[in-house]
């Protein structure tokens, strides 16, 4: 029951769904979910279709022991009439809208095929989906994002493909034994997919943390991997790849697919169990890490509001919370409430100089640049440079600074140093610091 609130609360709050589907949901009965409405829709919204569109079988016109051991005569005129009666079913049948028959090449109709979208989300889908996420996020490598988020984001995408196609199964259970146009139905099946891929935006930014623009070049291009897997189905016996022998062996080898993490599904129960703690923990009234820790979390999420509510409850309990300070202090900027900004920073600067290895400095440094406090901007950046000379970030703002004053020449040098610092950065980072490499080498 608690997954099937989670499902319909996609609906309402796609981003929070996803949130709370990593801290509360189950693989398994995510695909037991997508399964079912996997059948509905098929015997539904698919067989529509596949009366529709398919190509009709010369078998139930012709048979060759029909009339042949009693009138070949009659038999060849039978054979006749049949084979024209198939090719008028052949002139007269309808085409998939725009892509025709090639559309047959890579995808369906069949409705004994209702099984086939649990094991390529599960086999191809998902395992796509976290290579391009490494490929074009720059978060960590494939193998790392593999062993770690698998599970969960299978999860998230299993149910987000039931919730993108439950209204339409619904809606061809409703109207089943009506008489509609078969384009209608054909949009029906466009249109849960165009559901799915944007269901998939928020599910990708939730549980990576990655930019929506990101997220929907990923989503764009993990699509190819679901016609490659309907295609690759075409010559795979069902039974190989029947849902319950693929949640059997989710179960069985959970023990050791990844070696040292002890499967997928370990990874994902740990990071449930941690987020439960921590949730716990947060009832002790002097507990302000609790907070900070759910935080943090939450703001890798992209929840910024239940990240915030986090951040100033460890700061009621402690107000010289270090990193809630520094957290707010970076969020209030965000949306340029500047002096709220610096009074958290100035927090954390009385307890520690150099706190995030100096990172406070660029922050407050920024802060008094984004306010056009030029003079004030000056020591805490140039203080920053001296540390980390071979930050990106810090590069570019001390440059953009030092132009804003007329030292042009000093500018100059910042910004170049800035985009040489991105470009020989390790290449899990380099996308990462790409954006203020681009930034210093228009300033340039």
């Amino acid at each position: 029951m608690e997954t099937l609130k989670l499902l319909f609360l996609i609906y309402v709050k796609p981003a929070f769904a996803f949130s709370e589907i990593m801290d509360r949901g189950s693989w398994l009965i995510a695909a037991g979910i997508a399964l079912v409405v996997s059948i509905l829709f098929f015997f539904t919204v698919n067989a529509k279709l596949d009366t529709a569109y398919q190509m009709p079988d010369v078998a139930d016109y012709y048979s060759d022991s029909y009339y042949s051991e009693v009138d070949p005569q009659l038999a060849e005129k039978y054979q006749a009439e049949a084979l024209e009666k198939y090719a008028e079913a052949v002139r007269s049948k309808r085409t998939v809208p725009v892509v025709g028959e090639r559309f047959f090449k890579f995808f369906s109709f069949e409705p004994a095929s209702f099984y086939r979208p649990v094991a390529a989300i599960s086999l191809f889908y998902v395992p796509a989906v976290i290579l391009l996420v490494s490929l074009f996020a720059g978060i960590a490598s494939f193998g790392l994002l593999l062993r770690r988020d698998y599970a969960v984001l299978g999860t998230c995408t299993l149910l987000a493909w039931s919730a993108a196609h439950l209204p339409f199964a619904v809606a061809g259970a409703t109207l089943f034994g009506t008489e509609i146009d078969p384009n209608i139905w054909f949009a029906m099946w466009v249109a849960s997919g165009a559901l799915f891929g944007v269901l998939m935006l928020f599910a990708l930014r939730t549980v990576f943390g990655i930019t929506y623009a990101v997220a929907a070049l990923v989503v764009g291009l993990a699509w190819l991997s679901l016609p490659l897997a309907m295609y690759f189905f075409m010559f795979v016996s069902p039974w190989l790849l029947s849902p319950f022998l693929l949640i059997m062996a989710f179960v069985y080898f959970g023990g050791y697919l990844g070696g040292e993490v002890r499967g997928f599904g370990n990874s994902f129960r740990q990071r449930q169990n941690l987020n439960r703690f921590l949730q716990n923990a947060t009832i002790n009234p002097r507990d302000a890490d609790a907070h900070v820790q759910l935080g943090l979390i939450y703001l890798e999420r992209r929840q910024q509001t239940r990240a915030v509510e986090h951040f100033t409850k460890a700061v009621e309990i402690d107000k010289t919370e270090i990193d809630a300070n520094y957290e707010l202090g970076r969020i209030a900027r965000s949306q340029n409430d500047l002096q709220k900004a610096l009074d958290h920073f100035a927090i954390v600067v009385e307890q520690n100089d150099k706190f995030r290895l100096s990172e406070i400095w660029r922050e407050i440094g920024a802060t008094y640049l984004d306010a056009g406090m030029l003079n004030e901007a000056y020591e805490p950046l140039e203080k920053f440079v001296e540390r980390r000379n071979v930050d990106p970030e810090g590069l570019y703002y001390f440059g953009k600074l030092l132009k804003a004053k007329g030292e042009n020449d000093r500018a100059r040098e910042m910004f170049e140093a800035a985009v040489e610092s991105a470009k020989t950065s390790p290449y899990f980072r380099t996308r990462q610091l790409g954006q203020w490499a681009k930034l210093a080498q228009k300033e340039l």
